[in-house]
C-alpha cells in the first residue's frame, strides 16, 4: 500500500469523522464569552518530548496571554472537538497548534489534523509552534506538501514556525510568514540547587530514527559501568491516554533522574533539551537526521552540553572524566525566551 493511499484513506476518515461530530458539546459551555487561547494537538500519549513541548506551550501561552483562558484539547479529542470549539470561538481568540517534528508525511496522520484546524479558524490569529519540517520525494510526500502549502498560505493570519534552520530554509521557500525559533521546551528552567549527582543516564533511542548500531551501545553501556552508576531511561513511556496531571508527573519524573545524574548520554532531541533545562552535563549523538544538529545550535555556549558526532568509545570515555567548568544557562536561556517572545509580536 503506497504511502499515498494511506494519507487519502485517512484524510477521508477524518473528514467523515468531522462531519458526523456533535456541533455542541458542554464541557465547553464555560468558555462562552471568554477570551480564550486554544492549544491544539496537546500531546496525551507517551511522547515525553511532545507532552514537554505541550507543557511548555502552555505556560509560556499562560505568562504572556493572562487574560486568555488556555484551553488544552488532547490531539485525540480533536476531531470529536473542533466543531463545537468553532462555535465558542470569537475572531478575536488565539488558535495555537503545539509545535513538535510532525510536519511532515512521516506522521502524516498528525499533519492532516493540523491542516484541518487550520481551516476551521480562518479568521483567527492562529500560530504554529515550531516544528521539523520534512515531505518526502515519495507520491504521499509530494502530495502532503501540497496541500500544506494551499491551507498554510491562505490563511491570512497566520505565523508558521521552524525550529532548526534546515527546515527554516525549506520554509522560505513555501511561506512568506515563516520564522526560526528555537524549541519551546528550552524555554523553561527546571534547575535545582545543591542536587547531589550520582552516576550516567542513558537516554538512547531504539526505533527507525537511531543511528548508532545495537552492538556499539551495548559496548558503550558496559565500558561507562566499569566506571559510573548506569540507569536507562527513555523519553517514552509506551502508553497513552494520559491527563494533563498524568503528563506533568511523568516529567517530572524524567527531569528528577536528569537532575540528579552525573551525566546525560542521548541521542534523542528532548534528552538534550531535558538536560539543557535541569543544567545536566551531556554528551549529545547523533541519530539519522538533522533534528538534533539543527535545534543544539540554539544551546551550544551553554558549556555543559557537547554533540559528539564521530566520537569513539573511548574519547567518549574521556569526556566523561572531564570537569565542566563553564555553565552559563542564564545568558543562553534568556536568548532563547527573547526570541520566542519575538513569535508572539508577529
Amino acid at each position: 500500500m503506497s504511502n499515498l493511499f494511506k494519507i487519502l484513506y485517512i484524510e477521508n476518515r477524518y473528514r467523515i469523522k468531522y462531519w458526523y461530530s456533535t456541533s455542541h458539546l458542554s464541557e465547553y459551555d464555560y468558555l462562552c464569552g471568554k477570551k480564550k487561547c486554544i492549544v491544539f494537538l496537546a500531546a496525551d500519549y507517551g511522547n515525553l518530548g511532545d507532552v514537554a513541548i505541550t507543557y511548555a506551550q502552555e505556560i509560556f501561552l499562560r505568562e504572556h496571554f493572562p487574560d486568555h483562558e488556555i484551553v488544552d484539547i488532547p490531539i485525540s479529542n480533536t476531531l470529536s472537538s473542533l466543531k463545537s470549539l468553532q462555535k465558542i470561538c470569537n475572531q478575536d481568540d488565539i488558535i495555537t497548534v503545539v509545535g513538535g517534528g510532525n510536519m511532515s508525511d512521516l506522521y502524516f496522520d498528525i499533519e492532516l489534523l493540523r491542516q484541518m484546524v487550520v481551516k476551521a479558524f480562518p479568521r483567527n490569529r492562529i500560530l504554529l509552534f515550531p516544528q521539523t519540517m520534512f515531505f518526502s520525494n515519495t507520491l504521499g510526500g509530494k502530495y502532503l506538501k501540497y496541500q500544506a502549502v494551499k491551507v498554510y498560505s491562505k490563511h491570512k493570519n497566520l505565523t508558521i514556525s521552524a525550529r532548526e534552520r534546515w527546515s527554516h530554509e525549506v520554509m522560505k521557500t513555501l511561506f512568506s510568514n515563516s520564522k526560526l525559533l528555537p524549541d519551546i521546551v528550552m524555554t523553561l528552567d527546571k534547575r535545582k540547587p545543591a542536587l547531589e549527582r550520582k552516576g550516567v543516564t542513558f537516554c538512547l533511542r531504539d526505533d527507525f530514527e537511531s543511528k548508532l548500531s545495537d552492538d556499539f551501545k551495548s559496548i558503550l553501556k558496559t565500558h561507562i559501568g566499569t566506571k559510573f552508576d548506569v540507569v536507562d531511561y527513555d523519553t517514552h513511556i509506551g502508553r497513552g491516554g494520559l491527563s494533563v496531571m498524568e503528563r506533568e508527573e511523568e516529567l517530572n519524573k524524567i527531569w528528577n533522574q536528569f537532575g540528579c545524574s552525573q551525566w546525560v548520554i542521548t541521542d534523542r532531541l528532548h534528552g538534550m533539551i531535558f538536560a539543557f533545562i535541569t543544567g545536566t552535563p551531556c554528551i549529545v549523538l547523533p541519530n539519522n537526521n538533522y533534528k538534533i544538529e539543527g535545534c543544539y545550535s540554539w544551546i551550544k555556549n551553554c558549556g555543559y552540553v557537547f554533540f559528539e558526532d564521530e566520537a569513539t568509545i573511548m574519547q567518549l570515555e574521556d569526556l566523561l572524566q572531564k570537569k565542566v567548568n563553564v555553565v552559563d544557562f542564564e545568558t543562553v536561556h534568556q536568548k532563547i525566551i527573547d526570541r520566542t517572545e519575538d513569535f508572539l509580536r508577529t
